[in-house]
């Protein structure tokens, strides 16, 4: 055996003392001034305790992962370009529901045209059995897994200019057509053996096994996007049109039924439940389009206690639950600071980029503090307007509901992945070059 080097000793200690007043840094920031961040420093990315993984575009096309401190970087696709020959790139990345595996599309086509064909990849989080389970000229729109993690549901544009409900196994082979219609949202059952669809003017049960069989729903729908089956699968939320020409927030039975009706609203609606199922939330909009911002509410599916709520004149675009079901990370605009030389700038020019504020919520007392306020990438906006339908295939939130994932244009305009502590005592850490990030989860 070699001797140990003498310096070893002192490395040790040095060590043990960094990890032993880590923790004290950290709880100092509990005692700093309301709206105080202190940057995060190399050391704590590489000390802290890792929770999950990462899964981002990055920007030359390819699809990684990578812990929160920026190590364990992995290439899951390597073949990504853009010549004069054409373009294929890759997009979206989904984690499986054990977190083993991801899902994502790629496209290719000819420089300046829209792409002629669309691939369906899957691949572990290791970057191992990496395989093409699907070829389309259809433009693929939306895909998840289901809840066995081994298969892969996904909406595509049809030639008539109808959408395709189909699903895929995880390895490849033939697709199944389930269903189509315009504009087309689902949600899974827990036991993957059923499913939920909003397809236009038409709610409806999906049955799998063991042939696909439909059961329309007699329901009217209100304006809103995604149906939510509960965590437990023994409930869903739905939106109903009523008799007073408004809709109504309803909690229902797999067939729409023993409804009880949360709130009554005009305009549009999004909702989600908590992971534990305990809680919904919903955001309240007055105009009738997806994706407008709303009020935030948090309420009890039984009906029992006040609602929680945000003012009716705060602005949310879209909220995340947590994993452990006590916060809610929310999208708003952030409070308008004319006065800075950037805002002179952007108003002179007529470039003003779109800033968003995340902030995160209580959901058991409605008090709410600023995590970060940022530029978001131009991919992650377009999760924004149909964020409940995404809800129910990523997640922001570290598996641990410690952190959230930011994809935002950092110093210079570079679109990158940043890491930001959801207590919003510390300044976003900066992860990765990436269009967009999403936290594995488990």
């Amino acid at each position: 055996m070699p001797p140990i080097p003498r310096v070893a000793p002192r490395l040790a200690l040095w060590a043990l003392r960094t990890a032993l007043a880590l923790p004290l840094v950290l709880a100092a920031t509990a005692c700093l001034p309301e709206g105080i961040k202190v940057p995060q420093s190399e050391l704590s990315a590489l000390l802290e305790v890792k929770s999950g993984l990462i899964a981002y575009l990055g920007v030359d096309g390819n699809i990684y992962t990578i812990d929160q401190g920026g190590g364990r970087q992995t290439p899951i696709t390597t073949d990504a370009r853009q010549d004069d020959s054409g373009y294929f790139f890759y997009g979206l990345p989904t984690w499986s529901p054990d977190s083993q595996r991801l899902a994502f599309a790629a496209y290719r086509g000819v420089a300046d045209t829209a792409p002629d064909h669309t691939s369906l990849f899957t691949a572990r989080s290791d970057g191992t059995e990496l395989t093409e389970a699907l070829t389309t000229e259809d433009f693929l729109l939306f895909w998840a897994w289901a809840p066995d993690s081994q298969r892969v549901g996904y909406v595509a544009e049809t030639p008539n200019n109808s959408l395709a409900f189909a699903l895929v196994p995880r390895q490849g082979g033939e697709s199944q057509l389930l269903d189509v219609g315009a504009p087309y949202y689902w949600s899974w059952a827990p036991s993957g053996h059923s499913l939920l669809v909003h397809a236009g003017a038409r709610l409806a049960l999906l049955e799998l096994d063991p042939s696909v069989t439909e059961q329309v729903l007699d329901i009217a729908p209100g304006e809103f996007n995604s149906p939510a089956f509960s965590p437990a699968g023994d409930r869903a939320l739905l939106a109903a049109e009523n008799a007073d020409g408004g809709a109504d927030l309803l909690v229902t039975d797999a067939l729409g039924g023993n409804a009880r009706t949360l709130t009554s609203y005009t305009g549009n609606i999004a909702f989600a439940w908590s992971p534990n199922g305990e809680r919904v939330a919903y955001l309240l909009s007055d105009s009738a389009l997806a994706g407008a911002p709303g009020q935030l509410v948090v309420a009890d599916p039984n009906g029992q206690g006040k609602p929680v709520e945000l003012p009716a004149d705060v602005p949310v675009y879209a909220f995340f639950w947590s994993p452990d079901s006590k916060s809610l990370a929310y999208f708003t605009e952030p409070p308008a600071d004319p006065g800075t030389p950037e805002a002179t700038a952007e108003a002179a020019s007529g470039d003003q980029a779109i800033r968003m504020s995340l902030d995160v919520m209580n959901a058991g007392n409605g008090r709410t503090h600023n995590v970060a306020t940022y530029v978001p990438t131009t991919q992650f906006l377009q999760v924004i307007p149909y964020f409940e339908q995404y809800h129910q295939s990523l997640t922001i939130w570290s598996p641990d509901s410690k952190n959230l994932v930011v994809s935002a244009y950092g110093g210079g305009g570079t679109p990158g992945i940043f890491v930001v502590a959801a207590s919003g005592r510390l300044e976003p850490r900066y992860v990765a070059d990436g269009w967009m990030g999403f936290w594995s989860w488990k």
